[in-house]
C-alpha cells in the first residue's frame, strides 16, 4: 500500500477517534456478554427452582439444563463471538496506529 505523506498524516489524525470508538464498542459488547450470562443463569436457576431438572445425577441434570437453555446459550455464544471480533478490530487499529507512527518517525529523520 502506497501513501503520500499527507495521507499518512490524515490517517494518523483519524485513528485515535477510530480507536476510541472501537474501545467503546468493546465495552458495550462486554456488557452484552455479561447480560447474556445473567440471562442464562436466571433461566438455569428458574429450572432448578421449578423442579424442571429431575435427573438422577449431576450429568443428567446438566444435560437437561442444556436442553432447556438452548436459546440462551446461542445468544451467549453469539455475543462472545461479537466481542472477540470487536476486540480484534480494536487490536488491528492499535497496531496500525503504531505502525504508522513508526513510519512517520522514519520519514521525519529521512533528509
Amino acid at each position: 500500500m502506497t501513501m503520500t505523506k499527507n495521507e499518512l498524516v490524515a490517517r494518523l489524525l483519524s485513528l485515535p477517534d477510530e480507536i476510541e470508538t472501537a474501545q467503546v464498542d468493546v465495552l458495550a459488547m462486554h456488557q452484552q456478554v455479561l447480560e447474556a450470562k445473567d440471562l442464562l443463569q436466571e433461566k438455569e436457576d428458574s429450572l432448578l427452582l421449578h423442579n424442571k431438572l429431575d435427573g438422577k445425577n449431576a450429568e443428567t441434570r446438566a444435560a437437561q439444563a442444556r436442553q432447556f437453555t438452548g436459546h440462551e446459550r446461542e445468544l451467549l455464544s453469539g455475543c462472545e463471538l461479537q466481542l472477540k471480533n470487536t476486540v480484534s478490530r480494536l487490536e488491528r487499529l492499535q497496531i496500525q496506529f503504531k505502525a504508522y507512527r513508526a513510519v512517520a518517525g522514519l520519514i521525519q529523520v529521512t533528509p
